[in-house]
Order: C-alpha cells, then sequence, then structure tokens
C-alpha cells in the first residue's frame, strides 16, 4: 500500500521522482490507463505519458527528455495528506490560508476556465514545483514535481 503524506520534491511513499516505469510498476502496478502527449509546434519538448490509476486517484507522469523517469505526480483523493493537512475539497480561501502559513513561496494563479469548462484555476509555487487544480472554487487535485535548478536547467533529483 502507499502511504499517502506528498513530499515535495521528492515524490509520496516509496514513489521517487526519478524512477524508470519499471521501478514504478514494481510499487504500484499497471496503470488502468496510459495517455500520451505529444507536443506542438510551440512546446518542442519531446513526448509524455501519463500512467493513471483510478483507484489510487494517481497519475504519475514521465517524459521523454529526461529518460522517461517519473517527472510529476498527481492526487486527487482527500486521503492524501499535504504537511499532514488534508487540502482536497477545502475551498480556494482555506487552500490559500493554509498554503500561506507553510510558507512555501508565493502563489501564481492563472484562469482556465472557458465556456466549455467549470470555473477552473490553477495555483502554482515554482520554488517548489508544485501546481494545485481549483473547480468552482474547491481544490480537486495537487500536482508537483521535483524541484528545479535554475543554473542548471534541469531537475534535482531526490
Amino acid at each position: 500500500m502507499l502511504k499517502k503524506s506528498i513530499q515535495l520534491g521528492t515524490g509520496i511513499g516509496k514513489l521517487k521522482f526519478g524512477m524508470t516505469r519499471k521501478e514504478v510498476v514494481s510499487i504500484i502496478g499497471e496503470p488502468n490507463e496510459i495517455e500520451e502527449f505529444t507536443p506542438d509546434e510551440t512546446n518542442d519538448t519531446g513526448n509524455s505519458i501519463a500512467w493513471h490509476y483510478d483507484e489510487l486517484e494517481l497519475s504519475a507522469s514521465f517524459d521523454e527528455e529526461d529518460n522517461w523517469r517519473l517527472t510529476s505526480l498527481a492526487v486527487s483523493s482527500p486521503d492524501y495528506l499535504f504537511e499532514d493537512i488534508n487540502l482536497i475539497g477545502l475551498s480556494q480561501e482555506e487552500v490559500m490560508q493554509q498554503i500561506e502559513m507553510m510558507d512555501l513561496g508565493d502563489i501564481e494563479l492563472e484562469d482556465l476556465s472557458d465556456e466549455d469548462l467549470v470555473n477552473q484555476q490553477v495555483g502554482s509555487i515554482p520554488d517548489v514545483s508544485l501546481n494545485l487544480w481549483f473547480e468552482d472554487g474547491i481544490l480537486t487535485e495537487i500536482q508537483w514535481g521535483p524541484y528545479w535548478d535554475d543554473e542548471d536547467e534541469s531537475y534535482i533529483w531526490p
């Protein structure tokens, strides 16, 4: 069973950023769904694959440019704890208050809503490679990855 405590820059439980797909399968098994992404002409950074684990409410992403190593995780269940706090399902205001108390850095909010989508925003904290996804003002997903070294322009693998 996967320990459900989010570790910024590192992963979750035995899942660590930088692992190969084979290593991830050995820990949590085969995914329910595999989604492939190919870059468009403006974002020519190589292919990506997202593995979705429905029963865990977890997604794991791997990037070709990083030799298909684990580069991000996303969770959507209130069972996952962030700094020992259950954030999924809280209002945007409550989440912002909690994040401010954790002193993780400034949150950059971006509105992704359009006529076809629910009211959706993402709050990003680049300093800790964290994205918080809100729908209709409620936190629905936490996404994070390894820390980034601006000087070397590369991930800092745990």
